[in-house]
């Protein structure tokens, strides 16, 4: 009974060795993997080139089927440097309306952003977990 347990359970780690994927071990699910970068928090200018509130941003990844987050920290420095350029990009245009954060459009161009960094294939989808604007005081 014991030789049997060490067989099953050494089964896994063999496959592992030869390239071959694990069997699923039954009541495990299979999805997507996230990544949750650190929060985003900008200022946004007027046109008289003065701080008027500040935007901030927690973003997840949702990566590509058999993406991990080992695939995405070679670069995960250039990408988050590649977001804050957008998004400062972004507030400069949209800077005078009441809102700057419109996620729809938000998460389309960080997801150009991403694809542009990393390679398409990477990022499936780029979450707005919380957003917040704020005026200075």
């Amino acid at each position: 009974m014991l030789l049997l347990l060490v067989l099953i359970l050494a089964a896994p780690a063999q496959a592992a060795e030869h390239g071959e994927k694990p069997a699923k071990v039954e009541g495990t699910v299979d999805g997507p993997t996230f990544v949750t970068l650190p929060p985003i928090v900008l200022p946004i200018f007027n046109k008289e080139n003065k701080v008027t509130r500040q935007a901030g941003l927690v973003l997840a990844l949702e990566l590509e089927p058999g993406k991990t987050a080992a695939d995405l920290e070679p670069k995960r420095l250039r990408l988050r440097d590649a977001f804050i350029t957008e998004l400062y990009a972004l507030y400069d245009q949209v800077g005078g309306a009441d809102r700057v954060i419109e996620s729809s459009l938000v998460k389309q161009r960080l997801q150009e952003t991403s694809d542009r960094v990393l390679g398409p294939g990477i990022v499936h989808a780029v979450l707005i977990q919380q957003a917040f604007e704020r005026g200075r005081r």
